[in-house]
């Protein structure tokens, strides 16, 4: 694009053996100038300026999803229960099974599956667990 607007055609750039190529059937591909901009992963993955592995961002701009799962869960209110054990599922088939969770000890209880934090409102303290939401609230949002 940028040939053609400094006045010079593709073929009088690319010169003799690279018209003969293009003559045989080759094609040109514009990749687009995409930064390689370094992008830390959730794992915390960055590469050396001479690792191999970047080789496969040549040309390509490598995706980073910036909604890491530990952020999300963090963000998640927690679930004050009034039962000592209460059920965790994902309300459908979704991979999650139906698991108790043992809320006799004080402090948070996760779910192994989803993350979910539940607690026992005897335990529950909002300056240090944050935002919260009844087991009811809980059990709506699941059937939804």
């Amino acid at each position: 694009m940028a040939l053609m607007q400094s006045g010079r055609s593709l073929f009088q750039a690319l010169g003799r053996c690279q018209v003969a190529a293009l003559s045989r059937g080759a094609h040109i591909f514009h990749m687009g100038d995409s930064p390689n901009i370094e992008k830390t992963t959730h794992t915390g993955q960055k590469f050396d300026e001479d690792d191999y592995r970047k080789a496969r961002f040549l040309n390509k701009s490598k995706h980073v999803n910036p909604n890491f799962a530990v952020d999300l869960i963090a963000e998640d209110p927690v679930v004050l229960c009034t039962k000592r054990v209460v059920p965790s599922n994902s309300g459908g088939a979704l991979g999650h099974p139906k698991v108790y969770i043992n809320l006799d000890k004080p402090g948070i209880h996760s779910c192994g599956y989803s993350g979910r934090k539940f607690v026992l409102q005897k335990y529950y303290d909002e300056a240090t667990m944050g935002p919260s939401i009844t087991f009811e609230e809980y059990q709506r949002q699941m059937q939804a």
